[in-house]
């Protein structure tokens, strides 16, 4: 699919979309059979995308990479946004043991 000039979505695949083959006679077997061959392939990566997307494991292999590259390009900001998760987590928890005192 794209956008032809007027910004409308259309089709770029054989044929116009009403049956008919390139020369406007009914599509020949060979040609439905590129279609439904071309639509699976369509399909099958539509489908690994929305999973890869819903994948909490790739999601933490992305992030994992991503720390790891940042890690060895320069720790230091790794190192900062660490310290800085656990001082955060350091504070929550003093406040609920603060709390639980009360």
């Amino acid at each position: 699919m794209s956008r032809d000039d007027s910004g409308d979505r259309r089709d770029d695949r054989a044929g116009d979309g009403d049956g008919a083959g390139s020369d406007g006679s009914a599509p020949s077997i060979p040609e439905l059979e590129l279609d439904v061959a071309r639509t699976r392939e369509e399909f099958a990566r539509t489908l690994d995308a929305i999973e890869d997307k819903l994948s909490v494991p790739a999601h933490a292999r992305r992030l994992r990479d991503s720390v790891s590259r940042r890690w060895h390009d320069d720790p230091r900001p790794v190192v900062a946004a660490g310290v800085a998760g656990v001082v955060g987590l350091a504070s929550v928890v003093a406040g609920v043991v603060r709390i639980a005192r009360r």
